[in-house]
Parts: structure tokens; sequence; C-alpha cells
């Protein structure tokens, strides 16, 4: 995923290409009257709309024709599914980068990111807790760091706010990788782990990794589904 390792301005519509392909069918979406949302956002709402498939699973990004600027005058984007989060721009700013925010309030914190990148960080930890086409392995540490994942390759992410700060992400031709601390009662005592999601678009093939995991993969639960009720996903 060379769109991945050496991100440009094309990396996201590159990347949900390959993801997700093309819906060959062109829909505009319809943005606010205003001239001050950034190319950068523009550009992504337009690469999400050509898949012609939903590209946001977990956490999610303001309709284009619901963006508008909160009272600090800051663009609000993307907001965490929870809505424990917010994320923003300057629209005015030159060179947009991104400030994040909690629920309870109104000061806007510097992530580090630039819009671009922090978009495409997004959009890639979109598809990996969207596909179908992934397992979960608890790994001990001497396991990981013994080459468990050799031949994969670190993306440059930084950890968001609602990401462990150890949270990494790695890819290998079109397989992505998100290593993470163990979720609370996932770790096995007296024993430093990860989680490890191995992910694939549809149709893809892990099987070559999954066997070199094997003792340790998670079988995903199975969810009973009542009428009327949320289905809970596991936390991996």
């Amino acid at each position: 995923m060379e769109e991945l390792m050496h991100p440009r301005s094309d990396s996201v519509r590159r990347f949900l290409r390959r993801w997700y392909g093309t819906s060959g069918v062109s829909v505009e979406p319809a943005f606010p009257e205003f001239e001050d949302v950034p190319g950068e956002l523009v550009e992504w709402h337009r690469a999400a709309s050509s898949t012609g498939t939903r590209v946001v699973f977990q956490d999610h990004a303001v309709k284009p024709a619901d963006l508008k600027r909160d009272g600090t005058g800051m663009l609000v984007f993307w907001i965490e599914n929870q809505h424990g989060y917010y994320w923003a721009v300057d629209p005015e700013a030159t060179d947009p980068q991104v400030f994040d925010r909690t629920n309870t309030s109104d000061t806007w914190r510097p992530t580090g990111e630039h819009l671009e990148r922090f978009l495409l960080h997004r959009t890639v930890d979109e598809a990996l807790a969207g596909t179908e086409v992934k397992f979960s392995a608890l790994v001990p540490t001497e396991v990981l760091e013994s080459g468990a994942l050799n031949g994969f390759s670190a993306l440059p992410f930084a950890p968001a706010v609602n990401d462990s700060p150890s949270t990494r992400w790695l890819c290998d031709g079109d397989t992505l990788v998100r290593v993470v601390p163990p979720p609370a009662g996932y770790a096995p005592p007296g024993q430093e782990s990860w989680m490890l999601t191995v992910a694939g678009a549809s149709g893809g093939d892990l099987q070559r990794y999954r066997a070199g995991l094997e003792p340790y993969v998670l079988e995903r639960p199975r969810r009973e589904e009542r009428p009327g009720e949320p289905v809970p996903a596991p936390p991996f």
C-alpha cells in the first residue's frame, strides 16, 4: 500500500479505490454555502462518495450539508461514536491542523496532525473496523518481538485522543494490522501481551497470516440478535 507508506494528496482516494473499488456513479456531495471548507475535506467526501458504499463504521464524518462552525469559529468535521470527542479545523487556516476536544470542554487542543494525514489515518482505521475479513489475536510480547509481524511495515499515523498512546498501524500488501494493548478483561494474568487485529478488503485471504498466529487467535463471539435491540460488537 504505497499510498499509505508515502502519503500524498490523492492517498485517500487511492486507498478507498483499493479497499472498496468504485461505484462507477459520480455523486457530488452537497456542501454548505460558504467557501471556507478546506479542500482536503472536500476531496475526502468526494472520494468517499465515489465508492458507492459506506466507508465509516465506528466514529463518523460530519455530513457535508451539516458542516458548520461552532461558537469559537472552528469547523467540526469528525465525531467519536459515543460523542465523547470531536475533531475540528480552523477553516480560515492556510495549512489546516486538526484540533480535538472532549464533550465536556470547549477548549480545542492541537493533535499535531495535518488535516490530510488525519483523514487518511481515520479512513484506514474505519476500513479495518468495518471489514468482515479480519481476525484478532492476543499475542505475548516476546512472540511479537520475535517476528510475528515480519514483513509488515509501520504506517506513519499518530494515535488519536481516543486511542491508546501505544497503538500502532502496519501494512503488508493489501493487509492492515492494528496493534493495541488488550481490552480490559482480555490480558492474561502475569503476561505482557498485545491485541493484534489483522484485516483485509472483501474477498481477501488472510490464511497465511492466521496460520502463523493460530495459537493466539481469538474467536469472535456469536452475537444473539434480538428484534429492536442493538447488537454490541466485540472489542476487537
